[in-house]
């Protein structure tokens, strides 16, 4: 069945027919089953793959959902998945219909952004902030810093957190293993602030973790109390790095 979405296109399926929004492009196209024209070579291995994008794409996103919920513009999941398919190429041992990013270059990933309007770099600026991973333990170091001057405020902000989300997939199936977020409250953009070191819960081999970061701003409301300002329209978050255990 066909149905109009939010934007006034038509999504879903009328016979043979099935319509898809790409790109905020209506894209129709006809099952194979129904056509009796499946992919073949070449183009059978690169839907392949391109399938494998996809599902690798939703399983990543899956394990940044509880840091990022649903703040990030429509044409997040199609960066990602640009990004992945992109890392999936970059090992030319592999044959097409056999991709993976695990044995790609994963570390494409590095500076994807959820909000293009809002990006994370417009936000924050922390020159001295190290990361690394050393037998299986990963640190974040955060250096001192001044609220109002490595910060942006927006003009109704009262206070802030600077944000560390680690998620460690399997590299196989990039199912989630475990999650971990560390922060920095600041209480006030006039505010120095003392230099912080994480350090996540041993990481078993053969994972791949990401380390997304963001700033969550925060009005002071007089009956509501510290009310949160990210929203799917502002939430300035990036893949920071991308590490293999």
């Amino acid at each position: 069945m066909a149905y109009l979405d939010s934007k006034l296109g038509i999504v879903g399926r009328v016979g043979p027919l099935v319509f898809r929004n790409v790109n905020g492009k209506t894209i129709v196209q006809a099952k194979p089953e129904k056509t009796g024209k499946f992919p073949a070579g070449r183009s059978r291995q690169t839907a392949t793959d391109f399938g494998k994008a996809s599902q690798t794409t939703s399983a990543l996103v899956r394990g940044l959902r509880p840091f990022i919920g649903t703040h990030y513009d429509p044409q997040f999941f199609n960066r990602f998945r640009k990004a992945v398919y992109q890392g999936m190429k970059m090992n030319d041992s592999l044959p097409q219909g056999r991709l993976d990013l695990w044995q790609g270059e994963p570390t494409v990933l590095e500076g994807l952004e959820t909000d293009l309007k809002h990006q994370y770099p417009q936000y924050v600026q922390l020159p001295g902030l190290q990361l690394s991973l050393e037998a299986g333990t990963l640190e974040i170091n955060v250096p001192q810093f001044k609220a109002n001057t490595n910060l942006y405020w927006p003009s109704t902000a009262a206070e802030a957190e600077l944000c560390y989300w680690v998620s460690v997939y399997d590299s196989k199936t990039y199912r989630l293993l475990r999650y971990e977020l560390f922060q920095v409250p600041i209480p006030h953009k006039s505010r120095s602030i003392p230099p912080s070191r994480f350090t996540a819960t041993a990481l078993p081999p053969e994972t791949l973790v990401l380390v997304t970061t963001g700033v969550l701003y925060y009005t002071a409301a007089t009956r509501l109390g510290k009310v949160g300002m990210n929203s799917k329209a502002f939430n300035p978050m990036q893949v920071l790095k991308v590490f293999k255990t």
